[in-house]
């Protein structure tokens, strides 16, 4: 298993069903995971980030699926980060053992230039993680790459209705997304999309049978 970089300084670390993101310097000097993939890929993630990291100083969890914190164990146990996970998933936290360091909410902005973007509707208080800096979003599964659903990469999706709580929230709230600045969408499932993912997103979201936005 390797960390294959996508971007720079950003890395991620592909399990068969999930992938894991690693941000090197965020904040300055040190490196932060997000999410940490199934319990069964715990040893593997953290002999991958010995390998290639050494260590890692903080991990973020952006909800409470199970193949997004499930290794969650083994790198607490290994590095003994900082951890940060959404205030109000329920999910998660009747999921797992550990309390957060710290807590967030829709709008915060963690060090390193990270602000919080919650989209509910997958789960509760689903987060995706916008880099101010560089303009790149991670979805935390309020997207996914649209050839997960066996069409055209280079796409987004929200996540399949199996998969969420309220599919019509989980779709619908995705104009919030529309309010900032983004030019590369990272996900956890399916293809990333690097080439004007906010357009395309808004060009989904206008083809749905409804459209929430008032009119101008």
């Amino acid at each position: 298993m390797t960390a294959e970089e996508v971007t720079d300084g950003i890395y991620k670390v592909q399990f068969e069903h999930v992938r894991v993101y690693i941000l090197e310097d965020v904040p300055e000097g040190k490196t932060t995971l997000i999410d940490t993939g199934f319990d069964e890929n715990g040893e593997e993630l953290v002999e991958t980030i010995r390998e290639e990291f050494g260590t890692i100083d903080r991990v973020i969890l952006t909800h409470g699926d199970h193949g997004h914190h499930g290794g969650l164990p083994s790198v607490m146990e290994a590095f003994e980060p900082e951890f940060l996970a959404a205030d109000d998933e329920t999910k998660l936290y009747e999921a797992i053992d550990y309390e957060p360091d710290h807590r967030f909410n829709d709008g915060d902005v963690l060090d390193g230039n990270i602000e919080v973007i919650q989209i509910p509707g997958h789960t509760k208080a689903t987060s995706a993680l916008l880099l101010r800096d560089r303009n790149i979003l991670i979805s935390g599964d309020a997207l996914d790459g649209a050839d997960r659903a066996g069409l055209p990469a280079g796409y987004l999706l929200p996540p399949p209705a199996l998969f969420n709580d309220d599919h019509k929230a989980a779709e619908i709230n995705l104009y919030d997304l529309l309010q900032y600045d983004f030019d590369t969408v990272l996900v956890f499932h399916g293809s990333n999309v690097f080439e004007n993912p906010k357009q395309k997103l808004d060009d989904f979201l206008v083809e749905r049978e409804w459209d929430p936005r008032p009119d101008n």
